[in-house]
């Protein structure tokens, strides 16, 4: 016999209701409302069904108590107060956790930090007995929480990663609004490597006058001299980008500085243009 007592009314109806949804009826659930209390008869060696209740266990961490804690870590070891920036931390840790950012090494472990606190939950539940939930929470959690930690130290970095960005192309922003027009209309071809055009098909690379009036807080050799620079000393009105791959990088920072002035075609079209 497995008995579980629970502090909370919500982790008591959360599990109950997934139990009955897994165990679909087979297998009878004795319930104490009063005292918050559930058990399930579990033969000996009964793996399959202990693995049942413990995913019912862990879906329930998840689902109630993995926002409490990222939101209590950041408050308790880093320190973080403002509810918006906590709230952009968690919606980047969860991302992460979901396998929403392959691009960062060992990301993958996150992603299946849930499989690490179910194996110690069936540690738990197999060895029987009454389980005390809040206990449970205290004290078979510490692997998965130390990992919890790790990972919103991942999303505490790319929260800056993503602030450096966002006044970086602010401060792009800011310069070409100050920029007069040079050349009206440019085409930009992005195929493996960028290429600058005018409307007639000329080659604009090098056809530029330096760009010297930078603004304070931002550096020449924090900007792109491959495309980006050449399109903020020209200043053009429209951008006309033709590629395969919009969410390139360089594509995306274009799209951001220039907004408006910037139009997506396929990439086949330009050799029918020009």
């Amino acid at each position: 016999m497995v008995s579980i007592t629970f502090d909370q009314q919500a982790d008591f109806q959360f599990v109950y209701a997934h139990l009955i949804k897994d165990m679909n009826g087979k297998q009878k659930i004795s319930v104490n409302e009063e005292e918050l209390t559930l058990s399930i008869q579990v033969e000996p060696y009964n793996t399959k069904l202990c693995y049942h209740i413990s995913q019912c266990i862990v879906r329930c961490v998840s689902a109630i108590y993995e926002k409490q804690w990222m939101k209590q870590i950041l408050m308790t070891k880093y320190l973080y107060q403002d509810k918006d920036e906590i709230g952009e931390i968690t919606a980047i840790a969860k991302s992460i956790g979901e396998g929403n950012k392959e691009e960062l090494p060992g990301a993958v472990r996150y992603t299946n930090r849930m499989d690490l606190l179910l194996r110690s939950t069936v540690s738990c539940i197999e060895q029987g007995g009454t389980i005390m939930f809040d206990s449970y929470l205290r004290f078979r959690t510490g692997p998965y929480r130390t990992l919890l930690t790790e990972l919103i130290g991942e999303a505490i970095d790319e929260y800056k990663l993503e602030q450096e960005y966002q006044n970086f192309v602010e401060a792009l922003r800011q310069l070409l609004k100050v920029r007069e027009t040079i050349q009206e209309k440019v085409v930009v071809v992005f195929d493996h490597s960028y290429n600058l055009y005018d409307l007639n098909g000329k080659k604009l690379n090098g056809l530029y006058e330096p760009l010297d009036d930078i603004p304070n807080g931002l550096s020449l050799d924090d900007i792109d001299p491959e495309i980006l620079l050449p399109l903020l000393i020209l200043a053009p009105k429209e951008i006309y980008l033709y590629t395969e791959d919009v969410d390139e990088g360089l594509a995306q920072t274009i799209r951001n500085v220039f907004e408006e002035r910037l139009c997506f075609f396929p990439l086949r079209l330009f050799k029918n243009v020009f």
